[in-house]
């Protein structure tokens, strides 16, 4: 496992994995127009995250990524009983890594996508996302928030350390 970092950032995500990798430049783009990011990154004359962010970059992948807090040790619970599978998750995350799909063949007897799995702290799955470095809070103002779900037609929040 990682060290612990004292630096937080806050991923922007799709809440469907499959939105392809522009939703989230859309996502950015808008977030630059509408004065929450300057042009070089930096926050703009907006708020966009209570008490700040350093740099806002995007980050665009050929295949669909796994997001997470990073540091290991999160909980992953099935969305049917809350059950904990985190080793059936971890199996089913390795396997869809190597090609298999990206499901869970769960103890309550179903089949989940991963991305119905409840996380804690949140993670997620996107083809791209809209990464605020080192934030000061983990929400988005509400109408930053209002607007990355206009964009993203849903937003999954994901905090990462370093």
């Amino acid at each position: 496992m990682p060290p612990a970092a004292h630096r937080l950032s806050l991923l922007l995500l799709a809440a469907d994995p499959e939105r392809p990798g522009d939703f989230a430049e859309k996502l950015f783009e808008a977030l630059l127009d509408g004065g929450w990011i300057a042009q070089d990154g930096g926050p703009g004359p907006r708020p966009l995250v209570p008490g700040g962010f350093a740099r806002a970059r995007l980050e665009t992948f050929d295949s669909v990524h796994f997001a997470s807090s990073g540091q290991g040790g999160f909980a992953v619970r099935c969305p049917v009983t809350e059950q904990n599978v985190v080793s059936g998750f971890n199996r089913a995350l390795e396997a869809w890594r190597a090609g298999a799909p990206r499901r869970l063949a769960c103890v309550c007897g179903q089949a989940h996508d991963l991305i119905e799995l409840h996380y804690a702290p949140q993670a997620g799955f996107a083809r791209a996302w809209v990464a605020l470095v080192d934030v000061q809070g983990v929400e988005l103002t509400p109408e930053a928030y209002a607007e990355a779900e206009r964009q993203l037609m849903g937003v999954r929040m994901v905090v990462r350390r370093g």
